[in-house]
Order: C-alpha cells, then sequence, then structure tokens
C-alpha cells in the first residue's frame, strides 16, 4: 500500500472510527473507496491530516485494508481504544513516542483491568476475553453477554462502577455481527481514563495547533459518540447502529465511506 502525501502545514484534522464507517464489512464498492481515497489525498495538499481511530488491533486493520483492496494509509492509525497512534510514512509506521509515554508515565497496568474482572465475577458477571486483544498493553476488550433488560442495566452500572473504581474508563455498547462480533452480546472495552477515542483527537488538535472549527469525525457505533463530541464537525455515518442514532443527532445521508466522502467535500468546497 502506498502513503498518502502528508501535509508540511497541517490546517483541518478528520478522525474515523474503521468498522463499518471507514471500511465496511459487509458492503464492498471499490468506486466509493477509490473516490474517497482520491478525495482524501486531494485534500492532503490543503493541509488535512485523516486517519483511523479503533478499538482495533493493528494487525485487524491492516488485514482489513489489504482485503477491501485500498490503495493508501491513512496518515495516521490509533489503534487498541486509543492507546497507540502511528503515523505511516513512506510506508513505515511510527509510533507516537510522547503519547505512549503517558501511559506509561501514569503507571497504567492491565493488571489493575484483570482484578476488576475477577471482582466482577465475584458479583456474578462473567466477562468473556476477546482473544485478538490479549497483546495489547493498556486496554483490554470482553463480551458481556446479554440477559435481560432490568438484568443487563443493572450489570452494566456494575461494570461502569468498578471502572470508575479503579481510574479507568469502559466504554459498552452492544455488539454488531456484521463485523463478527456474536449476538446478544455488548463489547465492553478498558482502557485508562486519559486515554480514548476522545481523547487521540484532543491530542492530535493540541499537537498539530488545528483550530477547532476545523475538525471532524466519524463514527457508526455508540462507543464513537465521545469522539464525535470532541470535534466541531461530528458525524455518524448513515447505516450507523439504531443505539447510536439515540445518542447522537447528526447523521450523514450516505452510509458508510460515502458518508464521509460526503461531509468533507461539501465542506472544503465552502
Amino acid at each position: 500500500m502506498k502513503s498518502l502525501h502528508f501535509p508540511n502545514n497541517i490546517h483541518a484534522l478528520a478522525c474515523s472510527d474503521f468498522d463499518e464507517t471507514y471500511f465496511a464489512h459487509q458492503y464492498k464498492h471499490q468506486e466509493s473507496i477509490i473516490e474517497m481515497e482520491s478525495l482524501i489525498n486531494t485534500l492532503s495538499y490543503k493541509g488535512l491530516l485523516f486517519g483511523i481511530v479503533s478499538a482495533s488491533t493493528r494487525e485487524m486493520i491492516e488485514e482489513c485494508l489489504a482485503e477491501g483492496h485500498y490503495t493508501y494509509y491513512p496518515h495516521f492509525i490509533s489503534t487498541n481504544s486509543g492507546t497507540e497512534i502511528y503515523y505511516i510514512q513512506d510506508g513505515t509506521w511510527v509510533l507516537d513516542e510522547d503519547y505512549h509515554a503517558q501511559f506509561v508515565n501514569q503507571q497504567y497496568d492491565k493488571a489493575i483491568i484483570l482484578h476488576i474482572e475477577e471482582e466482577l465475577n465475584q458479583q456474578g458477571i462473567n466477562l468473556i476475553t476477546q482473544e485478538p486483544f490479549i497483546h495489547a498493553p493498556f486496554s483490554r476488550n470482553y463480551y458481556y453477554s446479554a440477559v435481560d433488560e432490568t438484568t443487563d442495566m443493572h450489570n452494566i452500572e456494575l461494570i461502569k462502577q468498578q471502572a470508575e473504581l479503579h481510574n479507568y474508563l469502559v466504554n459498552i455498547s452492544k455488539c454488531n455481527p456484521l463485523i463478527g462480533d456474536p449476538e446478544d452480546h455488548y463489547d465492553v472495552d478498558f482502557f485508562p481514563i486519559s486515554a480514548g477515542k476522545h481523547a487521540v483527537v484532543q491530542y492530535l488538535i493540541k499537537k498539530f495547533k488545528i483550530d477547532h472549527e476545523h475538525t471532524f469525525a466519524f463514527g457508526d457505533s455508540g462507543n464513537d459518540i465521545r469522539m464525535l463530541n470532541a470535534v466541531k464537525h461530528g458525524y455518524l455515518v448513515n447505516n450507523a447502529t439504531e443505539e447510536a442514532k439515540s445518542l447522537y443527532s447528526h447523521v450523514t445521508l450516505n452510509q458508510y465511506n460515502k458518508g464521509i466522502h460526503e461531509v468533507l467535500s461539501a465542506h472544503f468546497k465552502e
């Protein structure tokens, strides 16, 4: 894969969730991918920094990009629930050492998450480890199997309380079977309180001194809402989950990456 032109003077930032936003698992339309990549590459010469902010691992994202026959890597990819940022230049992945160091310096330890898991287990809440994420340095991902609405609301509140008690954040959202998740389950993602998709956006805005007026984000599920609220122009793509749409009102007319193209092309025409 090729690298996008990396802007010399960054004036705008666009961040996209990966699964079912930038990358569609069930909907394959090569023409829309080509159009989107062409637009982003053109806008990079006008100062747009574009990247992926995902709960997925680097390996999972690379595999999907190859499967989808994408031509370009984005300028950056944030992986593992916003605990790592890589910049891709000339085909080389470069870790943002400053961003990484903050979690090391804050002495975050995944053993704390394992302790939370054990405490929840003792309360009758059994979390199922998502194996592809076990090597993530600062985060841990689980499934929670739905029981009934009353029980689920009670258990989800207990999970949130345990995370807060140990100075961690937790994203909990209904699973999407279209991306290979089990039906009738919730994603439960633990990560440091200073991490997350919204934290990546805030960090990049500060690092590159980007005017908030020129910030964009795109997502499709409940775990994207905080990221959308962290920018000036946040949008759910039209194929977003009903749960997400009940929480956030700005929705594109088009689905998947066509929604990204719709917003960016309209804005940069102005």
